[in-house]
């Protein structure tokens, strides 16, 4: 396998890619704490891995995941108490990559907001009018639900993401609310269901005709040992240079980006460092500084 310098100090690999599909929903903060894990494969593994999302579905109806004494309130009272219960699962979660997860008056479901489905439905229409965006959409739809805190279970709230992502509402509103975009998340929940998939979030690992499906929370070594699996041996790790340029790279293909990120992709000892490469970027006003609970984010400009 030939090999070409990448701007994270690693030699880019040219050859076969294996590719790391991730089954999950929008809301789910066990995906968002997956996320430096997927950042350090990325600048680990330069230029031989590519990453894709599958919607699994989670929430099809809220009662479905309400305790018994939650369904004997009043509608809007039990969902309260629902996104109450919920919120404390989040922040536990929050220790298991210290993604930032900011609960303050969490209320992403209601009794007219009873399903993750419009979240679903929400990156199938973005896949569908502007594939390349995809990836960037469901980062700031899980920022929004889960640092943000905002009711992305309302079409509002989804606009509001797709602005910020600088696409057209209009077009995105007719695949949202179109059949296309059912006709996707359905597919995408026929091929969990083939693959046996019960529980998200879970990584298909594939090179070539080779797979593996890893289940819950994968960690770096985790999937690492899978790419080396699958790849045969030919698939393995590189060291990465921990500079500026590596970081303005990083933002190029990840236009916002947390210190916990930018630290577990370019192993750094903790946000101070990652501070550090960063401020040159911030000085220029090539990003801004997004002060979140326990952390920040850094966007591009």
């Amino acid at each position: 396998m030939s090999v070409a310098t990448s701007g994270h100090g690693a030699p880019e690999q040219v050859g076969p890619k294996a590719l790391i599909t991730q089954f999950t929903d929008p809301m789910m903060g066990l995906s968002w704490e997956c996320e430096p894990t997927l950042r350090r494969v990325e600048t680990h593994f330069p230029g031989a891995v590519d990453f894709d999302t599958a919607m699994g579905l989670l929430v099809r109806d809220v009662s479905d995941f309400m305790t018994p004494a939650e369904r004997t309130l009043d509608a809007a009272a039990g969902i309260r108490a629902y996104n109450a219960r919920l919120a404390d699962i989040y922040r536990e979660e929050e220790p298991l990559a210290g993604m930032p997860i900011n609960m303050e008056g969490f209320s992403l479901f209601s009794p007219a907001r009873r399903s993750s489905l419009p979240l679903n439905l929400a990156y199938e229409a973005v896949r569908l009018i502007a594939p390349g965006q995809a990836e960037r959409f469901l980062y700031r739809l899980r920022f929004a639900t889960v640092v943000e805190c905002r009711p992305t279970t309302a079409t509002e709230e989804l606009v509001e993401v797709v602005r910020a992502c600088g696409l057209d509402i209009s077009t995105f509103l007719a695949a949202f609310d179109g059949p296309a975009a059912r006709a996707a998340l359905r597919a995408s929940l026929e091929r969990r269901a083939a693959l046996g998939i019960r529980g998200l979030p879970a990584f298909m690992i594939s090179y070539g005709d080779t797979r593996m499906l890893l289940g819950g929370v994968c960690d770096y070594d985790a999937l690492a040992a899978a790419l080396e699996r699958v790849s045969g041996g030919r698939l393995h790790p590189a060291a990465v240079s921990p500079t500026t340029t590596a970081v303005d790279q990083l933002l190029a293909a990840h236009p916002l980006l947390s210190d916990v990120e930018i630290g577990a992709a370019l192993d750094l000892s903790g946000p101070d460092q990652a501070r550090d490469l960063a401020t040159p970027l911030l000085d220029a006003g090539r990003a801004r500084l997004l002060q979140a609970p326990r952390g920040w984010f850094i966007e591009r400009v």
